[in-house]
């Protein structure tokens, strides 16, 4: 990106932006969880949301394949935080739910997080750091394609296919 020159490299961009994401979700994202990336949302809506789901339904919901969910919510389940079962009015379906050990651990990891995270932001300083949530903002609709943002972890759209 040429700085005031108004000509952006959007390859470079992306490339940078890529790096800088991964990052900061292996750093104090992923870290002020104490989950691998994937469980923490998986576990903040199950938890949230407090209703037992399909997984297939709730990959579709937060955007994951099957398959990664899958590999989700075995490690969520052998960490205690979620639970399966068979749907009784079907045995061939699985239903998932956070415990309560789960929505425990994502009420004070969510605290955490945040915590850690305002930390950071603080050290940008307050224009910057509004500058760089309105960006993300923008990003993130253009991605989901979403009109609503996620607020507390409570709203979440359909990812665009």
């Amino acid at each position: 990106m040429c700085a005031g020159s108004g000509t952006v490299d959007y390859e470079e961009a992306a490339r940078k932006l890529i790096v800088y994401s991964q990052g900061l979700a292996k750093g104090s994202l992923g870290t002020a969880r104490s989950l691998a990336v994937g469980e923490a949302p998986v576990l903040q809506y199950l938890s949230d949301t407090g209703e037992e789901m399909n997984p297939s339904a709730l990959a579709d919901k937060l955007g994951y394949t099957r398959p990664r969910m899958t590999r989700i919510l075995d490690s969520l389940v052998s960490k205690g935080y979620v639970s399966r079962r068979h749907d009784e009015s079907d045995r061939r379906k699985v239903l998932v739910s956070a415990t309560e050990s789960g929505v425990e651990h994502a009420k004070h990891q969510g605290e955490s997080s945040v915590a850690a995270v305002a930390a950071q932001l603080s050290a940008l300083g307050s224009d910057s750091a509004a500058e760089l949530v309105t960006v993300l903002e923008k990003a993130y609709s253009i991605t989901y394609d979403r009109e609503d943002v996620v607020s507390g972890g409570k709203k979440r759209g359909r990812r665009k296919r």
